[in-house]
Formats: structure tokens, sequence, C-alpha cells
């Protein structure tokens, strides 16, 4: 019986297989007992007791019972299990998977809820328990795509928080960089399609396609925008003002004669050839010349200088001197010859160019009536006769034992160079001079005039003639009729390659700009001032007035990084980087023309007084603008005032530049045609006008540093002369050449002294104006005052926007560094334009490196650059770069 007892007992595994109401058959241990004692009674009858079936069906549902009644009876019957053993004398049999153990119960009890949750679940129906897990799934789901994002959400870029510049000032900075960009690619990997990707479609898809010849950079874009301006600008000048000959009446005459030179025919343009030619004495190749035994060169040379500005052998300006106060003084240099750079009369050389070249002079002999025999030889002669003339000049400089820029009486000049007929042109170029033997002039190269006249001494009369009358027509060729204009295209084809031909009114735009470039200037200053110059009211600062105040930020900040970058320079010498450095503390600033000179209504009327363009052919105003800038130049010898100083410092040049520095004022010198156009606005982000006119700016400055040498060298005793010019003029070739096509390095080594420094003078600016404006922008943020500018930086930086971190529309992830390389790398855009490998031949046509070039050498040798996107910067840095 006790085995039978024992035998239905409720254990852990009799409870899992019966429903939890079976507890309540455990509730006491007297209920126990009478159990046991009606099982023996009835054992063997037809009461038997119940299976566990039996119970489950016949066992009470305990609904009555409470939650609180059932954890009691379950606490109860594990008191029971745990303490019954001991009082029924029984020994517990081992613990076994159906035994009571107290921590098998304990498991029970945390998953009863469980159980509880899942046995009424499984009474509901099959749909309600399917709904009911889907349901509880999709929340599970849902709550873990919710922890999900909040743990790997993205944190919003700085750039999308940042304020959006929405003036049209910045609107039009963003389309003009995104003109060009292809931002969509990589900086690092395709740099070039990133920063000009658009560059070569935007050059074919608009109308100025055929404006340029070899190469369409920025720099003829932007040459293309100014003379397009221009041409709209006189077109709605006067055509006469209040006098006979205003300044007005005088520019439109000039361009409408200009555009009107195919009025001018085949036998006309011969009719002024025969002329011109006639009065220098003739020429050998006509028959009815007059015998060469009459002729001399020592009369025809002064005449070809005084009435015609061209400079065959030897050249005459006017230029500043190198000792203080650096005065005025006659320069003399070497002369003039046919082809671009002396490069083309060796052996290596461009044949096409060669080939042209000869053709031009074949042909123009023609077309003079030689017969092409004769022309043949002609042609030969002059390309031969140029060559001998560039072998004695190289040899010269080869010399080891140099004169250079030496001031020099005539007469020990005239020991020096004796053949050279220099006395007399200066006397006939300066009548209103005293020019005597004791007139000291500057020889830029003492040894090189010495070769001039001994190749003088040594020529026949014969080549010299014809060397003199092919230089008078090479500069007529250009502004004669059809028949003469078409051979200089076509030369010009060999050297840039076969493209259209010029607008006209391009051509005669620059012609205007480049003859009569303060009257230009004059009048296009004067109506800003006086029809759209409004006072500055309520709206703020004025364009005009921003633009100033900015610029001159800005070349404060760019002279002081300047001279930073100059103490690091261990390749000049110290007593040189001290020279340097106080030209650069001493330097001023002006924009524009004077205002005391525009205010003075007859100022340009007087200065333009001596200037009569009534020739009845365009041809012929060659004459007439020599002999004006013939005598400007004279009045620079005499006694000027500061008004008429600047004004001669701007416009007196072979070449005027928006941007130039002035030795003898050490005055740096900035149209005011340049600031009022779109390629520079104070209301532009900082880091494009830094990368525009920045390095413009710092191009000049260091362009100017050979000078500064010059000065430096002719005021010290100590040092020798141009020691430290070499050195500063001649960068590492082959570091630069690094990671570039293998030809370039030897090609590098082929160019002249002035090619070279332009490439140092590109780099070093790019240089210097990056490490600029990273100082610029600490300064702004800091509130600090840019050194040397000497104003009120609190309300200066506020009124020009400067302290507003707005971001620019299409390119609001680019901060500072990025947009300044973004900008800068665009100066370097070009695409070639003709069936010509020109970037060959650019540096020495030029005297600059074709853009593609300086793109890849900028992108190498300038850290800043690739490291402002995130790329691999080369760490390896080139000598003799600021």
């Amino acid at each position: 019986m006790a085995i039978n007892q024992g035998k239905y007992k409720p254990t852990i595994c009799a409870i899992d297989e019966v429903d939890d109401r079976s507890y309540k058959l455990h509730n006491s241990q007297d209920e126990m007992a009478g159990k046991q004692q009606q099982l023996q009674q009835i054992e063997g009858s037809e009461t038997a007791p119940l299976t566990t079936n039996q119970q489950k069906l016949h066992m009470d549902d305990g609904s009555h019972l409470t939650p609180k009644d059932l954890e009691a009876a379950r606490q109860d019957a594990l008191n029971e299990v745990s303490g019954g053993g001991g009082a029924g004398g029984r020994t517990p049999a081992a613990n076994t998977p159906n035994s009571t153990h107290p921590s098998a119960n304990g498991l029970r009890a945390l998953l009863l809820p469980g159980r509880r949750s899942f046995d009424a679940l499984m009474s509901l129906s099959r749909k309600r328990r399917i709904l009911y897990v889907t349901t509880a799934c999709l929340c599970a789901m849902l709550l873990l795509i919710i922890i999900l994002l909040v743990a790997f959400w993205p944190e919003v870029p700085f750039y999308l928080r940042a304020p959006l510049c929405l003036e049209k000032e910045c609107v039009e900075s963003s389309r003009q960089l995104l003109l060009w960009a292809n931002t969509s690619k990589s900086p690092c990997h395709e740099t070039y399609e990133w920063a000009c990707g658009n560059f070569a479609s935007d050059y074919a898809q608009n109308d100025y396609f055929v404006i340029k010849r070899g190469e369409w950079n920025y720099k003829t874009y932007n040459e293309y925008q100014e003379l397009n301006e221009l041409n709209r600008f006189i077109s709605m000048l006067p055509n006469s003002g209040e006098g006979a000959y205003s300044v007005e009446s005088t520019v439109t005459s000039l361009y409408r004669s200009c555009r009107e030179i195919d009025s001018l025919d085949k036998s006309q343009s011969d009719l002024l050839l025969r002329r011109a030619i006639k009065s220098v004495g003739g020429w050998q190749a006509f028959r009815d010349s007059h015998r060469l035994q009459d002729w001399d060169y020592k009369k025809a040379l002064p005449h070809l200088y005084t009435k015609y500005g061209i400079f065959p052998y030897f050249k005459i300006s006017v230029e500043n001197g190198y000792t203080n106060p650096h005065d005025y003084v006659i320069t003399l240099d070497e002369g003039d010859i046919g082809l671009p750079d002396k490069y083309f009369y060796g052996s290596q050389v461009d044949e096409e160019v060669v080939r042209g070249y000869k053709l031009l002079l074949r042909d123009f002999a023609i077309n003079m009536g030689i017969v092409s025999r004769e022309a043949d030889l002609f042609a030969d002669d002059i390309f031969h006769y140029e060559r001998r003339i560039v072998k004695h000049i190289e040899d010269a400089k080869a010399s080891g034992d140099r004169q250079l820029n030496k001031l020099m009486r005539l007469a020990d000049l005239k020991a020096t160079a004796p053949s050279l007929p220099i006395l007399e042109s200066l006397q006939t170029i300066f009548p209103k001079t005293k020019i005597t033997e004791d007139t000291e002039v500057l020889v830029r190269d003492v040894e090189v005039l010495n070769a001039l006249s001994i190749l003088l001494s040594t020529s026949d009369k014969k080549p010299i003639n014809n060397f003199i009358i092919w230089s008078l027509a090479r500069q007529m060729l250009p502004h004669l009729s059809k028949e003469y204009r078409i051979l200089a295209e076509h030369f010009d084809h060999a050297v840039y390659g076969r493209t259209a031909s010029y607008p006209r009114w391009l051509i005669c735009s620059k012609v205007v700009r480049d003859w009569l470039p303060f009257a230009v200037d004059a009048l296009q200053q004067q109506p800003a001032h006086q029809q759209f110059e409004t006072p500055a009211i309520s709206r703020g600062m004025n364009k005009s007035h921003g633009n100033e105040e900015l610029l001159r930020l800005m070349f404060y900040s760019l002279r002081s990084q300047l001279q930073d970058s100059l103490g690091q320079a261990k390749w000049l010498e110290p007593a040189a980087r001290q020279f340097i450095q106080k030209k650069l503390i001493e330097m001023r600033l002006q924009f524009g023309i004077p205002d005391e000179v525009l205010q003075q209504s007859s100022y340009l009327a007087d200065y333009y007084t001596d200037l009569m363009l009534n020739n009845l052919y365009f041809v012929e105003h060659l004459e007439s603008i020599w002999t004006f800038r013939r005598m400007r130049m004279e009045k620079k010898l005499t006694t000027l005032g500061m008004l008429d100083v600047i004004v001669s410092e701007m416009y007196t040049r072979d070449n005027p530049q928006a941007i130039a520095y002035s030795n003898k004022l050490n005055m740096l010198l900035v149209s005011k045609v340049l600031i009022s156009s779109n390629y520079y606005d104070y209301q532009y982000p900082v880091a494009v006008n830094f990368a525009r006119i920045g390095t413009d700016i710092l191009e000049a400055l260091i362009d100017n540093f050979s000078t500064f040498l010059l000065q430096f060298n002719a005021q010290s005793a100590d040092l020798s002369d141009a020691a430290p010019e070499i050195r500063y003029a001649q960068p590492d070739v082959n570091c630069l050449a690094a990671g570039q096509p293998p030809r370039l390095a030897h090609e590098l080594s082929e160019l002249s002294a002035n090619a070279l420094k332009s490439f140092h003078v590109t780099l070093s600016a790019a240089r210097t104006a990056a490490r600029s404006l990273s100082s610029f922008v600490s300064a702004i943020d800091a509130g600090n005052a840019i050194q040397g500018a000497g104003i009120d930086q609190v309300n200066t930086y506020e009124a020009l926007g400067l302290t507003r971190r707005l971001r620019v529309p299409g390119l609001r992830s680019f901060n500072e560094n990025e947009l300044f390389t973004l900008a800068y790398m665009q100066q370097h855009c070009s695409t070639t334009i003709a069936d010509k490998d020109y970037a060959r031949i650019k540096p020495h046509v030029e005297s600059q490196l074709a853009e593609r070039y300086l793109f890849n050498a900028t992108w190498q040798h300038i850290q800043f650059l690739p490291r402002s996107t995130n790329c691999a910067v080369s760490e390896a840095s080139c000598s003799n770069l600021l």
C-alpha cells in the first residue's frame, strides 16, 4: 500500500501533465491523509482511484479561487512536500526529473505567468491566435526598427544647417563656378574633370569659339568678356563732343576707321607700302630703286625709330632707374626679330612654323612685284640673317663677363658699340630733350649691344636693307588690304593652328583698348561716377565703395603673408630679404585713375591734344599713334606732378595691365574697370576673391621681385650684380617636372628665363594666396585687425558682410578652402582649338606654360589644394618657391 500511496503523489512532472487546477488536491496535510485512508479502504473495489486522465476530467476548475489563493495553495504544497517526508518516516527517493525538488518548483514559479498567457492564447480560436501572433511580431519588428534608427541615424552635416546666401552676387558667383565644374567627379582621381569638366562644351556652345588661336583658357575668356563690353560701350559714345576733337570723337573715329578697313584695296596698299619704304631710303629689290652704295643704314634706322616706332637691332624706351629716387631714364635693349622667340631659329624647332614664316616672306615679296625666284631668295636671306642676329646675341649672353643694367655715358657707349647709331636716334626721338655724349642711359646688356655692333659692321648692305624693310612691312601687314592681311593670317595658322579669323569687332575693340588705354578707362569711369553712383543711404555700402574696402583689406593681408613667406625663403640673401620686405611695408595702393584727375574737365582733353587721327586710311594711324606715344614718353624725362606720374605709370607702358606695380611710386595700381566687372565683387565668397584677384595681385608683386633685387644690387656694393636675381629666377626644373609628362623636363630646360620666371611666379602666388586666405578668415573669426590696415575692424567686417558664414547656392557643401581650390583650379581650365600641339610651343610664343601643365603642376606642388578636398598630398616641396 505504501507503494501505491506514493504512486499517486503529485510531482513536478505530474503537475505538468495535468491542469494547474489539480493543486486544490494538496491544500492541506489533512486532506492528503484523508485521501490516503480512503484509497486504502476502497482498494480493490469498484470505486478504484481515478487515473490521471480521469482526474483531469473530474477535477474542479478552481475558477472560484483568486490568484492570491492559488499562490498560497502552491506554497503550502511545496512546504508539505519538503516537510512531509520527514514526518512520515519515509526516506525520499532520489532526485529524478519527476521529483519535487525545491529548485525545480522555483523554476516553475518563474514560468507560471508565461504558462498562463500561453494557455489563454491556446484557448482562443485559430484565426484569433494567428492575428494575435502576427500583431505581436509586427510590434517587435517595429520596436527593433526604431532602436536601429535611433542608434544609426546620421548626424545632419553642418553645411545643411548653415545659413544660405541668396543675394544676387552669391548666385552669380555660384553660376560662374558651376558653369565649368563637374562636381559629380572625384577631386582626387578626376581633378581636371571636377574643376573644368564643362569648360570645353561651354566654349563650343557659345559664339566666341573663333576668337582665340592655339588655346582657349580662362584669361582669354575674361579678355573676350572685357572686349565685348568695350565694344558695347563704344557703340553708345557720341560721335562728336563739345569740341571738334573731343576724346569721345577720337575713340569712335578710331573704331570706325578700323571697321572700315576693307575700303582699302590692293593698289592703295601697294602705294602706301612703297611710300613708307621710300622714306627709309628704298628697297634694293625694286628695279627703280637707287644703288645700294647710296643707301646708309645709319640714316634709315633713326628715321624708322622716330616715325614708326619700329626697333630692329636695338630698342629705345623710358623706364625707371634702379637707384633712388628711381627717376625715369632712357633705356636701351636688344631689338625685335620676325619670329615670336629665338627658340625658332634653333636646330630642333617646329618646322611648320619656319616653313610658314618663309612662306610669309615669299608671298609678301611676290605681292610687291618681286618675281618668284627672287622672292624665294629674299625669304631665305631674311631668315638666315635673323638667325645670325640671334646667334650673336646668345653668344654674348653666354660670355662669362657681362655688364647688366649699367648706366653709361653715350660717349662710352659709342666706343663700345660704334656701328649702332644710338646718339643720332635719341636726338631725333626726343627733339625737345637735350641729348649729348654726356647723357647717361641705362643699358640692359652691354655685351649684346657690342655684338650687334660687330654684326652690323661685318654685314653687307643687302641683308641689312632687306631686314629693315621687312621690319617695316611686318608691322603694316595686319592693317592693309585683305590680300596682305591673309598673308599674316596664314602665318598665324602655322604658329597657332588653323582656326577661323577673328571677327572684326573684336580686333577693333582691342586696337582701341591698346592704342587709347587712358581714354577708354577715363570714359568708363566717368559715367559710373556721374550717373550710377549714389550716396550710401540706408541700404548700406554701395558696390564701388565695398569693392575698394574689401580689396584694401585683401591687399594688406596678402602683403603681410608675402612678408612671412619671404622670411622663410632661405634661397635669398638675408639682406636682400630685408630689402624686399621694407619695400612691401612701404608700398601703397591706388584704385584706378585718381578722382582729382577725373574732376578736372580739361585734363583728359589736354592729355590727347597732340593726337590727331584725321588720316584717310587706317594704316596711316600707325604713324599718328606712335608720334603721340613718343611725345608722352619724352614728357616722362621732365619733372612731373604726382597725378601725372600716376597716369604715366598706368598708361605709357607697352602693354598696360589691369594690375600693375609702379617702381617709381612703390605703388600697386589697380584698374577700376577690373574691380567693377563680374570678375570680382565684395559680396562674392571671400575664398573666390582670393583665388582670383588675390592671386593676380600676388603675381604682380612677385613678378617685380627681380626688379627689387636689381635695386638692391644697385644700392649695395657688398653683393655682386644680379647674383640674387639669378638664383631667384631659376626654379628647380627637375622638381617642377615631377609627375608631368616625361618630355616636360626637357622642354622646361629649353625655356627662356622669362618663361621659367612666369612658371615660378604662378606657383608662388597660388601658395601664398592660400596661406593668406587662412590667416584672413582666422582674423575675421577672432575679430582681429588685419596687420597694416589701420581700420575699425568691427564695423568694417560687419559692413562688408565678412562675419556671416553663408553658404553658396549649388555649392553648399563647399567650405572656404574647397571654394578657393575650385575657383583657383578653374583659372587653369583650357581647351585646344586648332589641329596643332600648341602646348609644346606656347612657352616660346607667349612666355607662359600651357594651362594644362600649370593645372597639374599647381595641384601637385601646392599642398593646400589637394588637402582642402581630403586628397593625398605630396609632401615634397620644390626649392625657390615662396
